[in-house]
């Protein structure tokens, strides 16, 4: 550790002589690493303000930089949009089983009932007749085949 801080000084010194930018970043070991180019994931320490025509200038790596965040928040907002969607199938998909559950149900109920009825103006029980049975218990197999699509 003391020989790569003597080091790392010894590299700020020589470039600060040469008049060269110092980029730092810690390479995939876990070390801090120094260097006179940039490296991706680099931050600049030092600058000298001058660049001569053989080292690429530091605001075309912050514009590539930029297209490479630009392009990640894109995908980011792909990803959520396509969890989003699914979340949203999902939740008609159960709405649209709990509807056909209940439909299945009032439907069963009316074939296992003897007899139907309806209620009147003042809460007494009106009797269907066979006709209007049936014609209730074809009303229920229709919205049953219509939510469910059996």
């Amino acid at each position: 550790m003391f020989r790569t801080l003597i080091f790392a000084t010894a590299l700020l010194g020589a470039m600060t002589a040469a008049n060269a930018d110092v980029y730092r970043w810690t390479d995939a070991q876990g070390h801090v690493q120094y260097s006179d180019r940039w490296v991706p994931g680099s931050t600049l320490i030092k600058t000298t303000g001058t660049h001569n025509a053989a080292t690429p200038a530091p605001p075309q790596q912050s514009s590539d930089q930029q297209k490479l965040a630009a392009s990640n928040a894109a995908i980011a907002d792909q990803q959520q949009q396509r969890q989003a969607q699914q979340t949203v199938q999902q939740d008609v998909a159960a709405s649209r089983a709990e509807q056909c559950k209940k439909a299945t149900e009032a439907y069963q109920k009316s074939i296992d009932s003897r007899r139907l009825y309806k209620e009147g103006k003042n809460g007494e029980r009106e009797y269907l007749s066979d006709g209007e049975i049936d014609a209730y218990r074809a009303k229920l197999l229709n919205e049953r085949q219509q939510v469910c699509g059996k």
